[in-house]
């Protein structure tokens, strides 16, 4: 009995002595500082004693208007208080207020094994640095060359680092350009600085990043302010009369200070187009010139000639297209490769757009193929402007009476992704008779013609089996597949959901070839997807193309990630 009274004690003690963690606990917030500046940074601590676990604590609240500079990080301590032993769990983080004014902190809920507990509100009030420009060590600026511009007109926004004393810069994130199409200009590897003059006052002058905005919608637009961290050196002021005073012993008592430093709202007024939009207008807006060349002088019937279109200058490049062109009626025609070279040239967005024509003409005679037109506005100029090329003319012969036809393609063979072109040379062929003597291997050959002809319809009304008809579960699965894959995309990934679209439309449409772009899709589908929708998907997989490799923020891309759902899911339902 003694025993058993010896172990119930013990029991009791360790369900006391457990009990004292879980409920026994208090939590608190704190601050170094309640009054600060834009540009100081808080030590937020959140400190629960009587417990070794923080349990289910939300802190997303915390920062509606402030930014995070680090954090969360935890520690533990323990330790015994007259015989008695206290245990405390601190989570802290460095934050930065988002704007001037009284912020709060608010009361954070946390659970620890079924009790809940609130921390205290904490009241922040911020104040603009009181500081100007020239009594600052260091700073930043956002630079725009122009704040009022044309939709589709060019913007160079650059940002700036000006200081005094030697400072480390922490990575940082470009802001969302909403309503924006951003090019990135410049990104240096590391920053280098030049000593200049501003109002008097001598400064090292950096550049941190450089871009190029194109607006797309909208009256105004704000620029949302960039956020940097830096360390800077903050020089310990000492007593002249010291003895030890020298300025050798200067980095002895040098200390640094972490500061968050930020940019002044910039906004961006969008002017009216002057007079009505040309009918040939399709997007273009900057300084432009139009090429046009073909591959050859002469060729002849049925042969393939590239028919090339450039156009290069400064403006929104790769966001205009050109306008449908009509050929004779005497030549096919195929939809062209498209290329877009961009280029920088004294620090504006410039490039090269190319458009290559597959034509393959079929009547002998003198081929003219118009001049091209392109209708853009001109932002310098302000007013409508029209570019039309050199017409082109190229002499198609006939076919020689001793021109052979050969078993495979001409010098100027055409691949066209997903579709092989080959071209039949009309010419005074002879044909001798087939004539079934003794099994020759013309009868074979022929026997086994009529065989492949007349195979589908025998597959159908003799198997019961349509090779027209898609395999029902590559078919009905493709939406599914494309849709997971959306909802799967890793949005700090390369932007390369044109590969979705892709791999949906090969398994939807049994494409034999995946190598697909946007002149194969418009080859191919034309007849299965209606215009207006195809243009609809052709146009999605060119912007998907130009984000690849331009710059486009997350939120851009997950409203081209919704577009393309919304497409695919009616080209599902309409075919």
């Amino acid at each position: 009995m003694k025993k058993i009274g010896n172990k119930m004690i013990k029991i009791c003690f360790i369900l006391i002595f457990k009990s004292s963690f879980i409920f026994g606990f208090q939590a608190k917030a704190i601050v170094d500082k309640n009054n600060v500046t834009l540009d100081d940074v808080i030590n937020f601590k959140i400190e629960l004693e009587s417990t070794i676990s923080f349990g289910d604590l939300n802190a997303s609240s915390i920062f509606k208007d402030f930014d995070i500079i680090s954090g969360p990080s935890q520690q533990t301590t323990m330790q015994w208080i007259n015989g008695r032993m206290t245990n405390s769990k601190i989570m802290s983080w460095m934050i930065s207020p988002k704007k001037v004014g009284r912020l709060i902190i608010p009361s954070l809920n946390i659970s620890i094994g079924g009790t809940k507990i609130s921390t205290n509100k904490i009241i922040i009030l911020v104040e603009k640095s009181k500081l100007s420009k020239k009594d600052l060590d260091v700073f930043i600026s956002a630079e725009l060359n122009k704040d009022k511009v044309y939709l589709g007109e060019q913007i160079i926004l650059t940002y700036k680092i000006y200081r005094k004393v030697e400072c480390s810069i922490e990575p940082f994130e470009i802001p969302k350009f909403a309503g924006f199409w951003a090019e990135e200009i410049f990104r240096p590897n590391q920053i280098k600085f030049k000593n200049i003059s501003l109002n008097g006052v001598n400064y090292q002058e950096g550049t941190l990043y450089k871009v190029a905005l194109f607006p797309i919608s909208g009256k105004e637009h704000v620029l949302q302010p960039l956020s940097v961290k830096v360390k800077k050196q903050k020089n310990k002021k000492r007593n002249n009369r010291d003895p030890f005073f020298n300025p050798f012993f200067d980095s002895f008592f040098t200390e640094t200070e972490t500061k968050i430093l930020k940019t002044q709202e910039n906004k961006v007024a969008i002017k009216k187009y002057p007079g009505l939009r040309p009918s040939g207008f399709t997007g273009g807006v900057g300084s432009f010139k139009i090429f046009t060349e073909t591959d050859v002088d002469s060729t002849i019937v049925n042969e393939a000639i590239t028919f090339k279109i450039s156009i290069n200058g400064t403006g929104n490049m790769g966001l205009f297209t050109l306008p449908e062109i009509k050929f004779s009626d005497e030549i096919d025609q195929f939809s062209p490769k498209e290329r877009f070279e961009k280029n920088v040239f004294r620090d504006e967005f410039s490039g090269k757009m190319t458009w290559e024509y597959i034509l393959v003409p079929r009547l002998p005679g003198k081929l003219t193929i118009p001049p091209i037109a392109l209708t853009y506005f001109n932002p310098k100029l302000e007013k409508w402007q029209r570019l039309t090329s050199k017409p082109q003319s190229v002499f198609v012969k006939k076919l020689s009476k001793n021109y052979l036809v050969n078993n495979g393609l001409t010098k100027r063979d055409i691949e066209v992704i997903g579709k092989d072109i080959k071209y039949i040379h009309m010419g005074n062929v002879q044909f001798s008779p087939i004539i079934p003597h003794s099994f020759s291997y013309a009868f074979y050959i022929y026997i086994l013609s009529v065989l492949i002809l007349i195979s589908p319809l025998l597959a159908k009304y003799v198997i019961g089996y349509n090779l027209d008809r898609l395999p029902g579960k590559i078919k009905n699965s493709a939406l599914k597949k494309a849709i997971r894959s959306i909802e799967n995309y890793s949005y700090d990934d390369s932007f390369d959901n044109s590969k979705i679209i892709y791999v949906f439309l090969k398994d939807r449409f049994q494409l034999s070839n995946a190598n697909l772009d946007t002149m194969s899709i418009s080859d191919l589908l034309k007849d299965f997807i209606p215009k207006e929708l195809l243009n609809e998907l052709i146009e999605v997989v060119k912007i998907c193309d130009r984000m690849s490799y331009g710059f486009a923020s997350i939120d851009d891309k997950k409203i081209v990630s919704q577009n393309i759902s919304k497409i695919l899911k009616k080209i599902d339902e309409t075919c």
